[in-house]
């Protein structure tokens, strides 16, 4: 591995004061400044090719925050326009000063008119009968206690699902063994989500894996098949990840690395990314042998920088590298808040190499791209779709 990473924040001041250092022999030298084409760089970074996210349903949706979130066992069922019993008024008929006739509306008695020769009014029509509307139906979830609606709200992925009031069976996790369990109805629930959860003894800093399988077994007699998403709590009880298997009918695989911010007991929160549903699973935890160059943490904003092609904001970190050197980059977004997109740019703005997942994932990898000279290079970091934002994780290797 190289140790010539040297990482900055982009926010560094382009004309900053040059640095005067001493040799052995006491010979003045100038020491370059962090960024010396700062324009160049610039016009790169807004040059960047826009990435259309796939128009499915498997893109990653933020929830708008005025609209309620309906899951599959808390259907919120539309209500029926409100009726009306009185008659729209018409403008004047051509030629006329009173308002042309119009036809009566559904459930309301039409207006008489005089007999022609006569001053008495004919009986007006009846309005045809309708069937009265038959009152909805709610489903109710099974296996509730009572046949009643759990409360579900509106999800946020930093909240715990561990609910100090109520009890929890722990179950232990080591480093050498795989978890095996089967989701249940009966098993811990909190908003609409069936848990198992799992304790396992860190140190700060250290760095792990953590895997979850879900099971694709959809056999009529018993259907197991699940899609993972786990929850990280540190020893203080915060969410500090939340991670699926994707959000495809076919992603069972929820793998994550992850720095461990103090010594503890840890626990994985085990479940599914849709509400309601149990499973098979198989859970995995190790330790992570790379030796990173660079791992920093860090939030996109839509306070920030923003990119002018897509609106979408961006982060630069910056780093020396030498020709002919292997670098791999990762981002994660923490809490599966927006779809990544990396760019490594080189020291004239030029696009090194670029990556990001079109299929809805939450990870974008740079793999072993080779740096074509020595110098500064720039790492830009944004989203795939528009205006999303949110915690993510860099890591350079």
């Amino acid at each position: 591995m190289f140790s010539s990473f040297l990482v900055a924040s982009y926010s560094l001041p382009v004309n900053a004061l040059m640095v005067e250092i001493l040799d052995d022999k006491n010979t003045l030298l100038i020491a370059k400044t962090p960024d010396e084409r700062p324009e160049i760089v610039q016009q790169g970074i807004e040059e960047i090719p826009v990435i259309n996210p796939p128009q499915t349903s498997e893109t990653p949706q933020q929830p708008s925050p005025t609209q309620e979130e309906t899951t599959p066992i808390n259907p919120q069922p539309a209500e029926p326009p409100a009726s009306s019993n009185t008659i729209q008024p018409t403008s004047p008929a051509p030629g006329s000063e009173t308002a042309a006739p119009t036809s009566p509306a559904p459930g309301t008695v039409a207006p008489t008119r005089p007999v022609p020769g006569t001053g008495t009014a004919a009986p007006a029509r009846p309005a045809p009968r309708t069937a009265p509307r038959s009152p909805v139906v709610t489903p109710q979830p099974r296996n509730q206690p009572g046949n009643t609606q759990p409360q579900i709200t509106r999800e946020d992925p930093r909240t715990s699902p561990l609910v100090p009031s109520r009890e929890v069976n722990y179950r232990q996790l080591n480093y050498v063994d795989i978890a095996l369990g089967v989701l249940a109805p009966g098993d811990y629930e909190y908003n609409g989500r069936h848990f198992h959860f799992y304790q396992f003894e860190g140190r700060e800093n250290q760095l792990i894996q953590i895997r979850l399988l879900g099971s694709g077994d959809r056999r009529r007699s018993s259907n197991l098949s699940m899609q993972p998403l786990m929850y990280l709590l540190d020893p203080d009880g915060n969410v500090i990840l939340r991670r699926g298997g994707g959000i495809g009918p076919g992603s069972r695989d929820a793998f994550e690395f992850v720095r461990l911010p103090a010594d503890g007991t840890y626990v994985v929160g085990v479940t599914t990314r849709d509400r309601g549903n149990t499973g098979r699973y198989s859970l995995a935890l190790r330790n992570d042998r790379a030796s990173y160059t660079v791992d920093e943490k860090d939030n996109l904003s839509t306070t920030g920088p923003i990119l002018r092609r897509n609106r979408s904001p961006y982060n630069v970190s910056q780093f020396e590298g030498e020709k002919g050197q292997l670098v791999s980059i990762r981002v994660d977004s923490t809490f599966e808040e927006f779809s990544p997109y990396v760019v490594l740019l080189d020291s004239q703005g030029k696009i090194v190499a670029t990556n990001n997942d079109k299929d809805g994932k939450f990870s974008a990898l740079i793999d072993r791209a080779k740096l074509p000279e020595d110098g500064t290079y720039y790492v830009v970091v944004t989203s795939v779709s528009p205006g999303q934002a949110g915690a993510y994780r860099l890591t350079i290797f």
